[in-house]
């Protein structure tokens, strides 16, 4: 019999009553002021109870690894670059710094910082 009862108390209905009042809509437990714009009948439910099957499984994925997941922001980001790579876009600027000597221009200066700096992110 108790447990009848709590169970009734579990899906007890209630009304739900739109109102509209100066063009503002409200959604309420109780009866509008004026006529409600609609009304209907919801039953309340309790989240349903997971077993302890349920529990146990959902706890042992919830520990594995977990998968990567996808960037949300939609930024592409690049792979890091390899150290080989950074090393020899040095190693080939420090090369055209001594071939062009110290009368280089901004132009191949400029050109070989670019490449390093690209390489080395």
């Amino acid at each position: 019999m108790l447990l009848a009862a709590v169970g009734a108390q579990a899906i007890a209905p209630a009304q739900v009553f739109k109102c509209v009042d100066g063009g503002q809509v409200t959604y309420q437990s109780v009866p509008c002021d004026g006529l409600p714009a609609k009304t209907w009948v919801v039953s309340h439910r309790a989240p349903p109870v997971p077993s302890r099957a349920e529990t146990g499984t959902r706890s042992a994925v919830r520990t594995g690894p977990r998968p990567r997941r996808s960037d949300v922001s939609g930024v592409v980001r690049r792979a890091r670059p390899t150290v080989d790579a950074c090393t020899r876009a040095r190693e080939g600027r420090d090369a055209a710094y001594r071939k062009a000597g110290l009368k280089r221009g901004f132009a191949l200066s400029s050109l070989w910082d670019n490449r390093v700096h690209d390489a080395c992110r």
